[in-house]
């Protein structure tokens, strides 16, 4: 194995140990199926699709067209990371779909067919997927809704 196959694989631990945390179940894939790793409800009753991304230094988030398209189909999370140091705050977690638009809407139309969200030009919006509050937004459907009593 590669030094880079290592350290994107201790980056998708880090990820599931980020996740397992915030008391959610975290599946590998037996079989590369492109996706890094495979969150569940408690009860098993819905899941979600993680890709794991990690470069040292980011300047932003890019994906292959195709691929960014397949992830936002399967409605999967997309998990971006830098930095050297082990901070749940170096990762993003989007939704595949948000980040898809997101992108969209900022196309440059490359001639590599990636599409890029800048940190530059998109911090703001970036924010709120960043760490703790990225966890919860991205994985929301999987934590349990709190006991709401309805009052007449």
């Amino acid at each position: 194995m590669s030094e880079s196959s290592m350290i994107g694989k201790a980056k998708e631990l880090y990820v599931a140990t980020l996740l397992v945390n915030r008391k959610l179940h975290v599946f590998t894939p037996l079989v590369d199926n492109g996706f890094d790793l495979v969150v569940a409800k408690r009860d098993g009753t819905d899941f979600i699709p993680v890709q794991v991304k990690y470069k040292a230094t980011r300047s932003g988030f890019s994906l292959e067209r195709k691929d960014a398209m397949r992830f936002a189909q399967a409605d999967a999370v997309l998990a971006f990371g830098s930095g050297e140091d082990l901070d749940e705050r170096e990762f993003y977690f989007f939704p595949a779909k948000a980040w898809l638009d997101h992108a969209q809407a900022y196309d440059q139309g490359r001639k590599d067919d990636k599409l890029v969200v800048y940190m530059t030009q998109s911090a703001d919006w970036a924010a709120q997927f960043a760490g703790r509050q990225g966890i919860e937004t991205a994985f929301a459907r999987l934590f349990p809704t709190s006991a709401k009593v309805a009052t007449a």
